[in-house]
C-alpha cells in the first residue's frame, strides 16, 4: 500500500514537473509573454486576470500598456525592426490592414482549425469581420476580438428626469425633455444645459488632433449627415469627404464646442472622463470602453445619475434617415517575431475559454463570444450592456486600407484646425480630400 502511494505521488511530482518544465526558456527561466495595449482599466484587468494563468502553467505575463498617442507607432515600429518585442499585440481594427498586409502577425486559422478549446464559431462573425479579418471577406483570421466598442451617449439622468427641468424644456422647444434620437434634439439639449455660471455645460466630445480623437467623434455625425470618408469602389476622395453633406456635418460638430467646457476642441478622453466625474456636463460622446468607470461609484461620484444610450440620427438634404457610430475597440494578435508563437497561442486559448470570457465581462470588456452575447446574463452585467449591441449594429469604420495611418494623420490635421476655429469647414474638408486624393493614387 505504501509502495503504491509513493508511486502515485512520484507520478505526480513528475507530471507538476513536467509541466513546470514546458514553460520553462533554454536559460531554465520561464516563458515570458509581452503584451502590448493601450492604458487604461482593461489592460490592467486583463494583466490581473492574467496572473491566474502564471498560478496554473508558469508563464509570466507582462503588460506594457502605453499612452494612446504612443500606441500604434510603438507596435509599427516593433514589427519595422522584427524585434519581437511583443508576443501579443493589441491593435485598433483599422490597424489590421497596414499590419496583416506585412505578414507581421500570425494567420490564426491553423491553430483554431486544431484547437481542441476554442473555434472560429464560437465568435460572432460581425466581430471577427470587424477585428480579425484580412482582406475583407477572405475569412483569413488574424485576431481574436478581445475588445469590442462603439461610440455612445452617457447623460444625467438625474438633469433629463427632473420635473422642473422637463418642464423649462418643453416650454422652450415644445417637445419632451428625453434621451435625444437626432442631431437636433441633442444640440437642443447642449444649449438648454449649458449654464456657465452654474459650472454647467451641455456636452463633451473630442477634439484633440491626438491619435484619432477629434475624427472618431466627428465620423458619428459625418456618416449621419450622409456624408462618406470616401467611395471604396472608384477609389475617390474629392468629392465625397468634402461634399456638400460632409460640409453641414463639420459646421454642426465643430457648432457643440459652444456648449462644452472652455478648451474643449482640444480635450481627449481624460477630460471628457473628468468633465463627467466632476458633474460638469449634461451629455458626453465617448467610447463604451469608458462607460464602466462612469457606472463605478468608487472612480464617479455621480455613477448612479448616469445613464447609458446609442448615439441620435439625422435626416440628410434627400431626406433620408440615417444612424451610425464609429466603431472601436480591438483584437489580439500573435506577433510574427514572437519568440512564443506556440505559448502566445496557448494563453488565448485559455482566456477565449467560456469561463475567463465571463469574467471579462464582468469586469467591463466586450466580448466576441457569440454564446455569451445571447446571454440574458450578458445584458444585466453591466448598465449599458443592453444598448451596446444596438451601437454595434449601427458602426462604421475608417478605411481598411495599408495606407491607413498617412490618411488619418491628414484626417485629424485638418478637423482639429476645422473644430478650433483655424479653418473653414470648407477649406479643411477640401484640404483632405486633395491630400487623400493624391495618397490613394499612389501619388507621394
Amino acid at each position: 500500500m505504501r509502495t503504491t502511494y509513493l508511486t502515485m505521488v512520484f507520478l505526480m511530482v513528475t507530471t507538476v514537473l513536467s509541466v513546470v518544465a514546458t514553460a520553462q526558456k533554454d536559460t531554465g527561466g520561464p516563458v515570458e509573454l509581452r503584451v502590448v495595449w493601450h492604458t487604461g482599466v482593461l489592460g490592467d484587468y486583463l494583466i490581473q486576470m492574467s496572473q491566474d494563468y502564471t498560478e496554473q502553467t508558469g508563464v509570466v505575463i507582462h503588460g506594457e500598456l502605453l499612452p494612446w498617442a504612443k500606441w500604434h507607432d510603438a507596435i509599427a515600429s516593433d514589427f519595422a525592426q522584427e524585434k519581437g518585442s511583443y508576443d501579443l499585440v493589441v491593435f485598433d481594427s483599422q490597424s489590421m490592414s497596414e499590419f496583416a498586409s506585412q505578414g507581421q502577425v500570425v494567420l490564426l486559422n491553423p491553430y483554431l482549425e486544431k484547437s481542441t478549446k476554442i473555434k472560429a464559431t464560437d465568435y460572432s462573425s460581425r466581430a471577427l469581420q470587424m477585428y480579425a479579418e484580412y482582406p475583407e471577406g477572405s475569412t483569413n483570421i488574424y485576431a481574436l476580438p478581445i475588445n469590442q466598442d462603439a461610440m455612445g451617449l452617457a447623460y444625467r439622468k438625474d438633469l433629463f428626469e427632473d420635473p422642473k427641468e422637463m418642464a423649462a424644456f418643453k416650454a422652450r422647444y415644445g417637445y419632451e425633455l428625453s434621451v435625444p434620437e437626432t442631431y437636433d434634439q441633442l444640440k437642443d439639449i447642449a444649449v438648454f444645459f449649458t449654464r456657465p455660471n452654474q459650472n454647467l455645460y451641455g456636452i463633451a466630445m473630442y477634439g484633440s488632433s491626438d491619435y484619432d480623437a477629434v475624427t472618431s467623434a466627428f465620423n458619428n455625425v459625418l456618416w449621419s449627415f450622409g456624408g462618406e470618408l470616401w467611395n471604396p469602389e472608384t477609389r475617390r476622395a474629392v468629392g465625397v469627404i468634402n461634399s456638400p453633406a460632409s460640409v453641414a456635418a463639420l459646421e454642426y460638430y465643430k457648432g457643440l464646442f459652444n456648449y462644452s467646457p472652455p478648451g474643449a476642441s482640444e480635450w481627449y478622453y481624460d477630460e471628457v472622463n473628468e468633465a463627467v466625474s466632476k458633474g460638469m456636463v449634461a451629455m458626453a460622446i465617448n467610447w463604451y470602453y469608458f462607460f464602466s468607470a462612469y457606472s463605478d461609484p468608487k472612480i464617479n461620484k455621480f455613477a448612479e445619475k448616469i445613464g447609458f444610450a446609442p448615439l441620435p440620427g439625422e435626416k440628410g438634404s434627400d431626406g433620408k434617415f440615417r444612424q451610425y457610430n464609429s466603431v472601436g475597440g480591438q483584437g489580439i494578435s500573435i506577433s510574427k517575431y514572437s519568440r512564443n508563437v506556440d505559448e502566445a497561442w496557448k494563453f488565448l486559448e485559455w482566456f477565449m475559454s467560456d469561463e475567463n470570457q465571463w469574467k471579462w465581462v464582468r469586469g467591463g470588456g466586450q466580448t466576441g463570444r457569440v454564446d455569451i452575447l445571447n446571454s440574458p446574463e450578458y445584458a444585466k452585467a453591466t448598465p449599458y450592456n443592453s444598448i451596446f449591441p444596438i451601437s454595434m449594429s449601427r458602426v462604421k469604420d475608417y478605411w481598411h486600407l495599408v495606407e491607413y495611418p498617412q490618411l488619418l494623420d491628414i484626417y485629424q490635421k485638418y478637423i482639429h484646425l476645422a473644430v478650433t476655429g483655424s479653418m473653414s469647414s470648407k477649406e479643411a474638408l477640401d484640404k483632405i480630400a486633395i491630400e487623400h486624393q493624391a495618397i490613394l493614387d499612389g501619388i507621394n
